[in-house]
């Protein structure tokens, strides 16, 4: 009964050149950005207590969906130095995401706020032709505020990466927001820059929330990121974390969206935010593996090389 701590790999190396389809975990233990928005901090934990965690989580084959792990191969980089200044965290942060990918490896970055999407969508950005790049942020909220005297925080991210990462607003979305968590300015401001927002009240109206965010991956973009809030999951499933939902996404979806990026050919990196173990751990940490395990199944059904 091998569960998928038995076969990640760890350090990942440069001097690596996998041959067949690797998925990459790496931390960023910073909740500065947090803190800079309002929110509560202790989302710098977020990475390690996942990592005590994921050990028992996933067997390696999954005989429900006739997936094997070991046809790919998973890898633990460990976190980012974890005592810089934020905007120094994120210079390491995109380099370094930067270097996975011109390894042709899958990314998939655990926070840490919200913040450092700024630094991972730059990172892919930088890495492919801007204008193939497309980005979907899931989240209750918009996360396009302007930035705090001059600095970013975690309600920033997606304006920068607009504004100043050369992503274009129309391949741009946002899925599953609330507008009960959104300002009306901020959401002209992305349909301004051309972006599109899923209400999460649209999605429950059209049916089957999964299908709906495959549907969207399909016409993005050739390049593709990921971003995962996880407070766009109702709290009653998910309630370690910053900003408690009332309303959102159920874990079932959650994990079926996780699934479906990562089965998804032209997805390249994929991030998580603001996990707070500070406000609890356990039940919302088993998720957040879950989360993981889901993509990497998702990865594994992909055609090698894809």
């Amino acid at each position: 009964d091998p569960r998928t701590g038995s076969i990640t790999q760890t350090p990942f190396s440069n001097q690596d050149t996998p041959d067949r389809i690797s998925l990459v975990l790496l931390g960023f233990p910073y909740d500065e950005g947090v803190a800079r928005n309002g929110g509560r901090i202790g989302a710098k934990q977020g990475p390690s207590t996942l990592r005590r965690l994921m050990p028992k989580i996933g067997t390696v084959v999954n005989p429900e969906y006739n997936i094997d792990l070991k046809n790919i191969d998973i890898y633990d980089d460990g976190d980012i130095q974890d005592d810089l200044v934020l905007e120094e965290a994120h210079q390491k942060l995109k380099f370094r995401v930067e270097q996975l990918l011109n390894l042709n490896v899958v990314p998939f970055v655990v926070g840490g706020g919200n913040d450092q999407s700024w630094p991972n969508g730059h990172a892919l950005l930088s890495r492919y032709d801007k204008n193939s790049v497309g980005v979907v942020n899931i989240d209750a909220h918009l996360d396009v505020r302007p930035l705090k005297e001059g600095k970013t925080h975690s309600g920033s991210p997606f304006r920068q990466l607009m504004e100043e990462g050369g992503l274009s607003g129309t391949h741009f979305v946002e899925f599953a927001a609330q507008g009960n968590q959104c300002s009306a300015i901020h959401a002209q401001y992305v349909l301004d820059q051309g972006g599109r927002i899923m209400w999460l009240s649209q999605l429950r109206k059209e049916g089957s929330v999964a299908e709906s965010f495959r549907k969207m991956l399909d016409g993005l973009g050739e390049n593709l990121f990921v971003s995962f809030d996880i407070d766009s999951i109702i709290g009653s499933d998910c309630p370690g974390v910053s900003a408690v939902a009332t309303i959102g996404l159920t874990s079932q979806e959650a994990l079926d969206i996780c699934f479906i990026a990562g089965s998804h050919p032209k997805v390249r990196l994929f991030d998580l935010s603001e996990y707070n173990p500070t406000v609890e751990d356990y039940r919302t940490g088993r998720l957040i593996a879950n989360m993981f395990y889901f993509f990497a199944m998702g990865l594994a059904s992909r055609k090698p090389h894809a």
